[in-house]
């Protein structure tokens, strides 16, 4: 029952940033807010996407990209129209989600809202719901409780409108068997390979064909404007290392925030739950509460002592019933109503008559009790002293940000002026390729596209003060500048003969290798030698993704079997199938119910397509292409 929310509990981790979004391309904007102007993007209904909002989104999702590759990832590689539309697509389901949401007035009860907050990691201590700390997180954030529980409400309902769509997806036995014994076939293989690298040996490029290719792939031989700077970043961790808190700072914020500190009283309790819906019919109810007052003489008679191995056999909660009905520590406001009601009206040891929430009938046990109070002063005077610390870092670093900024914006000729204002110094770069990888703080779009803007270029002027995110301002100017330019012939004439001469090899190792090919098939007799035979499944890793993928494209209803494909490093690579066997997989195999499970999901991912395609005719979409080429410009 209680443990079930917790699958939930991605949702509020959303919310707090602390994990990636659900919905890849979905911002954490109002969902039905409408930006109405002409430069909409894209149209949902009477909902308006508009440039700014897409930027952002666009902005996260590049940023999640370049994190995950480490940052080694060319900046335009991730500005592609591809990307662009990608994101907009999103943006646009996301539109479409909240519109049948708010039309379909999906709700989420107190109780079910309650559930999830009480079930999320990040606001227990010691493993239990605590209210003082879900404040001091959401506070943290920059979250008011209103505003996190209303985000939280939609995205609950989002979720509840997503399962719902897929809750039919069902993948028959038969399928998810066919599919494991694809997965999990065997095929035992030998490989042969006509070398490009030894036939390139002898292969003869002229003059005339390397002017050839130059002028054909000219674009691969263009280099990007590159640019050398000097720069300086304004970091708040600096402020905040050199700020000291005074003790009765500390104590008089201890004071006057004693409601932060304050523990809500927390009980303990055991429970058997007798599952029972909240719809059930007197026949029902009457079996269900036969079954729990039976259980509740059984554990009054023995006073108590046998509560929690009564739980394990008859409870049908399954959170708890291993446990002994355990529930741990909670606040009266982690549970639902009526269940908390009676905890918390118990005296420690006592036991519950027959309770009914919305789950079914409880018998309750109260095992511990700790009444609220408030954490002492030394307790909480670390985490007092560094909000503190950060409050007054925050309040300098705002000033010093203005200043910083109006500085190298008066004074653009040079950084010596707010290098010395705020004891900065000036840091000098390689060269930085335009819409290449480049290190920190070089890797933030916004300062590598400000580096090559005409006054930067042509004036040497200091860029504006550019928010890098994390307390972070930076400026730079260009130092010296290269622009876009084509390599000679003459520089990458030894590339292009290095790529005719194996183009050229790969092709005359394909013709050979076809040719031995056509002969094994045949069964006469080739001067061609086999590796070592190696069994490989569909898993394995350890080949050629081309020649992995040949080999498994081929249905032998003979053996041995021959296939051919030139490989990735153009070779012509002749494999051999000497067998292949797939396994019997038992009704009870675990990895049956695993195959389902991911079909499922395939299935439910169809299907949710498909709901989003209907959503479209529903509501009406429109594509701004217009303002998308302007944004992309």
């Amino acid at each position: 029952m209680f443990d079930a929310i917790r699958t939930n509990r991605r949702i509020v981790q959303i919310i707090l940033g602390l994990i990636v979004v659900t919905f890849a391309f979905f911002g954490v904007e109002s969902y039905l807010s409408s930006i109405g102007n002409d430069t909409s993007l894209a149209t949902v209904g009477d909902s308006k996407i508009g440039p700014a909002e897409f930027e952002n989104a666009l902005r996260r999702q590049q940023d999640q990209i370049r994190a995950q590759a480490g940052g080694q990832i060319d900046i335009a590689q991730l500005n592609t129209p591809a990307i662009r539309q990608a994101v907009l697509e999103g943006l646009v389901n996301q539109r479409l989600l909240a519109l049948y949401a708010a039309d379909s007035h999906l709700a989420v009860s107190p109780e079910q809202l309650r559930e999830v907050i009480g079930s999320i990691d990040e606001f227990k201590r010691d493993g239990q719901f605590s209210r003082d700390l879900y404040v001091q997180v959401l506070r943290s954030q920059g979250m008011s409780e209103q505003g996190f529980e209303g985000q939280l409400r939609r995205d609950v309902a989002f979720q509840q409108l997503t399962s719902a769509v897929g809750a039919s997806a069902i993948a028959p036995t038969s399928t998810a068997r066919s599919l494991l014994q694809l997965q999990l076939e065997e095929r035992s293989v030998a490989l042969a390979r006509v070398s490009a690298e030894e036939l390139a040996a002898s292969v003869t490029v002229s003059d005339d064909e390397v002017n050839a290719y130059y002028e054909a792939h000219k674009a691969d031989f263009k280099l990007p404007a590159r640019v050398k700077v000097d720069y300086l970043v304004l970091d708040r961790e600096a402020f905040t290392k050199q700020i000291h808190v005074e003790e009765s700072a500390v104590k008089a914020w201890y004071d006057e925030h004693q409601d932060r500190y304050r523990r809500a009283e927390e009980r303990r309790a055991r429970h058997i739950l007798i599952e029972l819906p909240a719809d059930a019919d007197e026949a029902a109810v009457s079996k269900a509460k036969a079954q729990a007052e039976a259980l509740l003489k059984e554990v009054r008679d023995a006073k108590g002592e046998n509560f929690a191995e009564v739980a394990k056999r008859a409870s049908q909660d399954p959170g708890s019933a291993d446990n002994g009905g355990d529930l741990g520590f909670f606040t009266a406001d982690a549970m639902v109503q009526p269940f908390s009601e009676a905890v918390f009206s118990m005296a420690e040891g006592t036991i519950s008559d027959v309770v009914r929430s919305d789950f079914g009938l409880h018998i309750i046990q109260v095992t511990g009790i700790h009444p609220e109070q408030v954490r002492p002063l030394d307790e909480v005077r670390a985490a007092i002293e560094t909000e503190l610390r950060e409050q007054e870092a925050q309040r300098a670093f705002a000033h010093a940000a203005e200043t910083f900024s109006n500085v190298v914006y008066e004074q653009p000729d040079s950084l010596e002026p707010a290098a010395t204002e705020f004891k900065l110094e000036i840091q000098h770069s390689d060269w930085i390729g335009r819409g290449t990888a480049a290190a920190a703080p070089f890797d933030n779009r916004r300062l590598l596209d400000a580096l090559f803007r005409d006054d930067a270029i042509e004036r040497k002027l200091n860029t504006e003060a550019i928010d890098l995110g994390n307390g972070r301002l930076a400026s730079a100017r260009v130092t010296a500048f290269e622009p876009e330019r084509t390599e000679a012939v003459g520089d990458v004439r030894e590339e292009i003969v290095s790529r005719l001469k194996l183009e050229a090899a790969s092709r005359e190792a394909e013709k050979q290798g076809e040719a031995l090919l056509a002969k094994l098939r045949a069964g006469e007799t080739v001067s061609l030698e086999f590796a070592k035979s190696q069994t490989v499944t569909r898993a394995s890793t350890d080949l050629d993704p081309t020649v992995h993928r040949a080999l498994f494209s081929l249905l032998p209803e003979n053996f041995p079997a021959y296939g051919g494909v030139v490989g990735l490093d153009h070779d012509y690579v002749v494999y051999r199938i000497d067998s292949a066997t797939k396994p019997e997989i038992g009704a009870e195999d675990p990895r049956l119910k695993a195959v389902r499970t991911q079909y499922e999901r395939v299935l439910a991912e169809r299907d949710l397509a498909a709901f989003l395609a209907d959503l479209r005719r529903k509501y009406k979409v429109e594509i701004n292409r217009a303002a998308m080429q302007a944004v992309a410009s």
